[in-house]
């Protein structure tokens, strides 16, 4: 009996001690709700493969987008069946199909009139999610037609109906149009947005058709930016995404190569030029819109400028310009207009030339397309220039002047958003490790419950096992925490600096204005300058001599600025060849001072580099005698005060310091 009652003692006191310990982990709330998703993603494709006509339909859906006379004939059979008026999904798939064969077939107003019976049929049956693809489609055609505003206004529409419904298959191709109304617009941070909206619902649709147009748009923004390296990986991209899902309209290939051959005429590769040019003409057929056919015109035509064959790229040009339909496109004409223009000065023509441009402005002020019409400005000034007429030079020089500068702002608007981008995909990445961890907890709870079932049994020796075996887990999930902080810590580091420089980056500058907006009582007394410095004609030394030699000297130079500015100073990596820091006053020497030397160190001390030593030189734009509560209130006008005046160091001789208007 004692024996018994020793052994009860133990297993009671070793069941207690293990529910005692296992309590804090919820092993027996069995009450908890379980959190499920219950948002239900919204397809009228699955509505409507349901009838009994809904995969033909479909099929000939599918079909439309490529093979516009096939499509027309087999959607005429089926909607001679007399069951084909059954049911509203049958007319409505009917005017969707038929609005992509006319498009196929080139034929855009009655493309425009099959959209706009959609949109009558999905008022008079009071389908909202019928309505939303109407206006989607009415967009695609005004944006085409350059109608921005109106396009727009349908799009907002589309894109607030498909968010009620949670129409994820309409919203990607919202997102893409959106992007490219603000590419168009030239708001490239707004278009990237958009964009990275439409590949985050793609992660949940890997097979929506406008997975490729998306990756192919977003090249479309680095041309833009003349980041022509990230342009080529992502039309890359885009074309193996093409090549899996052989649903997709050849036009899509089209764009995409005359992109590739257009990137290559800005670089002045002719052969690669050309080669991508031939490939576009291929994809070309008897059916393709004046819209396709004005764009591989005027890839032929660049590409003959660049083989110095002038008249016939001036030949190409009119070939576009003539094109049936080209009026109604003035996206299209204008570049054919701008094209001409070129191939004209190149000949001597000025005055042709001068006229070509302004029938391209013309043109691209429909479209509201700043970077265009700062182009053509440029060549304005300077085909009046060579003229003579030195008045008109100067008005369309200070012209481009402005419309440069703004095209500037934007284009870092741009890269502040991937740098954002950048840091969001760690934070995601982290996120993901962190419900890994969360999920193994879960598994260990479900383990944690079949033990104390066994123990419960009276088994003394699984009760101690079982101890053991929680301890462990207890001890591994503590250690994958502590691995988690740790990369936590290591990504906050990361996110804060350049890789290539190893010196801060803007995030830093934010995290460094909220420092000091927290707790600015050691810089109280504190004057600062604020500069903006920038490498003179960086661009030659990545064209003459790679981006090896330029990462070098963006390398060299982050450590002349750490050598030769004070070690309390903010030096940071803004983008590119461009750099800001914020420096204290010290008591023997004053901040513009500082500069002066670090600006005289990079100009007089030439960089090593394995193609030999390269002679640089800097601009900087800068702004003095900064308080600590100017500098936390007004950063963003004096780093924009700073940028003016290195805009006007760069536009009045380059290598000098301007810390005055």
């Amino acid at each position: 009996m004692k024996i018994i009652k020793s052994v009860s003692i133990i297993l009671v006191v070793g069941v207690s001690l293990l529910l005692f310990m296992l309590g804090p982990f919820g092993l027996f709330d069995n009450d908890r709700p379980v959190e499920t998703d219950t948002t239900v993603v919204f397809s009228p494709d699955e509505l409507l493969v349901k009838l009994p006509h809904g995969n033909a339909l479909l099929e000939i859906l599918d079909l439309s987008r490529f093979d516009g006379d096939e499509a027309l004939i087999k959607i005429n059979l089926l909607a001679e069946l007399p069951t084909f008026k059954d049911h509203p999904l049958y007319q409505a798939y009917y005017f969707m199909a038929m609005n992509n064969i006319m498009l196929r077939l080139g034929r855009i107003d009655d493309a425009s009139t099959y959209a706009k019976k959609l949109l009558d049929f999905a008022e008079q049956e009071q389908l909202q999610w019928l309505k939303a693809s109407a206006l989607s489609e009415l967009a695609i055609e005004r944006t085409k037609r350059g109608d921005l505003d109106t396009a727009l206004t349908y799009l907002n529409e589309s894109e607030r109906i498909a968010k009620e419904i949670n129409y994820e298959g309409l919203l990607i191709k919202s997102y893409n149009s959106l992007g490219v109304i603000s590419i168009l617009s030239s708001d490239y941070s707004k278009a990237q947005e958009y964009f990275h909206q439409g590949l985050k619902l793609i992660e949940t649709n890997p097979k929506h058709l406008y997975h490729s147009k998306i990756i192919g748009n977003l090249a479309v923004i680095y041309i833009y930016l003349e980041e022509w390296n990230k342009a080529i990986a992502y039309i890359a991209q885009s074309k193996e995404i093409y090549g899996q899902d052989k649903r997709l309209e050849p036009a899509i290939m089209t764009i995409l190569l005359t992109n590739e051959s257009n990137v290559y005429f800005r670089l002045g590769n002719t052969l690669q030029a050309r080669r991508a040019y031939a490939e576009a003409r291929q994809t070309l057929e008897k059916d393709s819109s004046a819209r396709l056919q004005a764009v591989v015109l005027n890839s032929l035509s660049n590409v003959l400028y660049l083989e110095q064959q002038y008249e016939s790229a001036i030949a190409e040009s009119n070939r576009c310009l003539g094109l049936d339909g080209i009026q109604k496109l003035p996206l299209q004409r204008g570049l054919c207009y701008k094209s001409k223009a070129h191939s004209n000065m190149a000949l001597g023509n000025y005055s042709a030339a001068i006229e070509d441009l302004h029938a391209s402005i013309k043109d691209n002020i429909k479209i509201a397309h700043t970077a265009y019409i700062t182009g053509n400005y440029k060549s304005l000034s300077q085909a009046y220039e060579k003229l003579g007429n030195s008045s008109d030079a100067l008005k369309y020089f200070k012209l481009y002047y402005l419309g440069d500068k703004e095209v500037l702002f934007d284009q870092r608007q741009s890269e502040l958003y991937l740098l954002e981008e950048s840091f969001n995909a760690e934070a995601a990445r982290n996120a993901f490790a962190l419900l890994k961890t969360k999920n193994e907890i879960q598994d260990l709870e479900l383990e944690g419950q079949t033990l104390v079932t066994r123990v419960i049994l009276g088994v003394t020796f699984c009760v101690l096992l079982a101890l053991g075996y929680v301890i462990k887990k207890n001890l591994d999930i503590e250690n994958k925490n502590q691995l988690l902080q740790y990369s936590n810590t290591n990504l906050v580091e990361l996110s804060t600096r350049d890789a290539l420089t190893g010196l801060y980056n803007r995030r830093h500058f934010d995290q460094f204005i909220l420092s000091l907006k927290q707790d600015n009582s050691v810089y109280r007394d504190s004057n600062f300058t604020i500069a903006i410095m920038d490498l003179d004609h960086f661009k030659k030394i990545n064209d003459n001599y790679g981006h090896d030699v330029g990462d070098a000297v963006l390398i060299n130079v982050a450590k002349r600025f750490l050598l030769q500015l004070p070690s309390s100073g903010l030096i940071i990596r803004w983008g590119g060849e461009e750099f800001i820091c914020v420096i204290e006053d010290q008591d023997d020497i004053s901040s513009l001072d500082q500069l002066h030397k670090v600006w005289k160190v990079i100009k007089d001390v030439p960089v090593a580099t394995v193609a030999g030593d390269i002679d640089i030189t800097i601009s900087i734009g800068a702004v003095t005698d900064v308080s600590v509560s100017q500098l936390m209130m007004n950063h963003a006008e004096l780093i924009k005060r700073a940028d003016e005046r290195l805009y006007k160091a760069k536009h009045s001789g380059r290598n000098q310091i301007i810390a005055v208007d």
